[in-house]
């Protein structure tokens, strides 16, 4: 139990040094901003801007270890992928998961899937622009302790698994 509280102020720690939390991207000829912004010691801010204009805002009470963007549907629009702490329903103990949210009509955040766990318990991901659509890679911790590297894209309501590389 300990172990987990560390991991988690370890990866508060981080989050709040992170000078990163923004991505930039072009929209209509506007120059278009995602930011995550910390409120207090227990509230995030996920901010949608178009210019200089906030479009809309979504809150999170949860505690964020990871922020990224990507476009994962190949509509020209980038999905916010943010890392939260939290129990969930079918879930109660605290862990990481992954929360996916879409620009709806370009300009409000909406969520695209709340998940409560990937295959394995997540340790950490980011997104692969590389292509388009842009795909997930994950780092899971397998049943024996070891990290998985796994990719994902994403597809109807949630992530696929495509691929995975093992470092057994």
């Amino acid at each position: 139990m300990s172990r987990i509280l560390v991991s988690i102020v370890l990866c508060l720690l981080l989050v709040g040094c992170k000078q990163d939390r923004a991505y930039t991207y072009q929209s209509d000829g506007n120059e278009c901003c995602i930011k995550l912004e910390i409120v207090n010691d227990s509230t995030w801010e996920v901010q949608h801007l178009i210019g200089d204009s906030l479009t809309d805002v979504w809150t999170l009470r949860d505690s964020v270890y990871q922020f990224d963007c990507g476009d994962l549907t190949g509509d020209g629009m980038p999905e916010i992928l943010v890392g939260v702490i939290k129990a969930t329903r079918y879930r109660p103990e605290q862990d990481k998961r992954l929360f996916i949210f879409h620009l709806y009509k370009g300009r409000k955040i909406r969520p695209l899937w709340l998940g409560s766990r990937m295959g394995l318990p997540l340790i950490d991901f980011k997104v692969e622009r590389d292509s388009i659509p842009a795909m997930v890679h994950t780092w899971e911790r397998d049943t024996d302790g070891t990290t998985l590297e796994r990719i994902y894209r994403q597809q109807g309501f949630g992530l696929k698994f495509v691929s995975e590389m093992s470092n057994k």
